[in-house]
This record gives structure tokens, sequence and C-alpha cells, in this order.
């Protein structure tokens, strides 16, 4: 167990699936590594896990955003239809202050700020909460002009203002933009939640090679 605790009873949460679902909900009781939390009102009673299902529990704290693997065990229907899920153990932990950079490659486009014409199309290759760096086409980019960032993250549309750091050639024709930003907290969350989730899959993929 890390020094970071599990959220206690009453703390919003997030039931996280494999598949991509995620579900928002409250902590209505935590014993040890247990915990049981309401069930998603409408999906709690359709879209149920099945019981050894892997989740994880995803909350916010105060220092950042925390994340712990659990098993799903039961869905109980009562007067208040409630999901009981075993935690592993491990958390972890994605700090605000931390720029974990990882590598991409979704659509992002850069519009001019001042008149909403699109000035670059292409992929990011790396991204982080303070900045992204993608390679793609552009038309009127240049060094520190005011951009607004969108992008698509888990589904998610991340629209966040932003200016232009560097621009240079590429190898393919194309150009690199290195675009910083400081998105509010409503859209900081999903890029780091895009973030570590790109960190367990590359922690799981050298797992599985070392294991060949």
């Amino acid at each position: 167990m890390t020094s970071v605790s599990l959220p206690a009873i009453n703390a919003l949460v997030e039931i996280a699936l494999q598949d991509g679902r995620v579900y928002p909900t409250r902590v209505e009781d935590a014993e040890g590594l247990t915990l049981t939390v309401a069930a998603p009102r409408g999906v709690g009673d359709i879209d149920v896990p099945a019981p050894g299902e892997e989740v994880y529990v995803r909350w916010t704290g105060p220092r950042g955003l925390y994340t712990a693997p659990a098993v799903f065990t039961t869905s109980v229907h009562d007067r208040l239809s409630l999901w009981t899920v075993e935690a592993e153990g491990t958390v972890d932990y994605f700090s605000r202050r931390s720029a974990v950079r990882v590598a991409g490659g979704e659509p992002v486009r850069l519009l001019d700020a001042a008149t909403g014409r699109e000035v670059f199309h292409g992929r990011f290759v790396d991204i982080s909460e303070r900045g992204a760096r993608c390679e793609g086409l552009a038309d009127g980019l240049a060094p520190e002009q005011e951009v607004m960032i969108k992008m698509v993250l888990d589904d998610n549309l991340v629209a966040v203002q932003g200016s232009v750091l560097t621009v240079s050639p590429s190898e393919r024709n194309a150009v690199v933009a290195v675009v910083i930003y400081d998105p509010p907290e409503a859209q900081a969350q999903i890029i780091r939640r895009y973030v570590m989730n790109a960190q367990i899959k590359a922690r799981r993929a050298a797992a599985a090679n070392a294991g060949d």
C-alpha cells in the first residue's frame, strides 16, 4: 500500500472499466481495501460489471489525480443499489505540478485565436498537462501565435487556449509544432486521465514483454 489512502466515505470517485466506460459515483462504505459505492444511476442496473472484472477507482485530491486498480465483486439491489470493489492495495498518483509526457497519436487541430481560422491539423506526437508536440500540415502557423487547441482524448473533447512555442519542418514534408497551455481544471483532468492511462498501458506492455 502506498502512503496515499483510498477514498473515504462520501468521497466522489469514478469507476473506470477496461473498455473505456467511466461511471461517476460516491463512496458509501469503506473497510480496508473494500469500497462500496452507489451504483451509477440508470446504468447501475443495466451495465453491471461481471464479478472478477478488473476496474479502476479514480478520484481527485488536493495534490492531483489518484487511481487504484481493483476488482469488481458484487452488485446489491436494495433501497439503495450498491457496487462493491476490492482494491489491490496500490495507488498511482499523478501530481498537478508535474508535467509527465506520454506518446500519443490522436488528431489535433489548431485554430487562430483571433480569427478562428484553422492554421494546423495533424496528430500529436506526445502530450502533457502543460503542452503537446504535434506533427501535421500548417497554414499560417507561427511561433508566439495564440491558438485554440482542439483534440479528442478517450472520447472527450478538449479545447484549450494556448500559444505556439516553436514551429519546425519534419522529415515527412510536414511541420512539428510545440504548443503550450494552462488548461482550466475540467480540461486538465481529462488530460491527466489520458496521461495516467497511457502510463498504465505502457507498464502493462513492458511487464508482458518481460514475461515472454
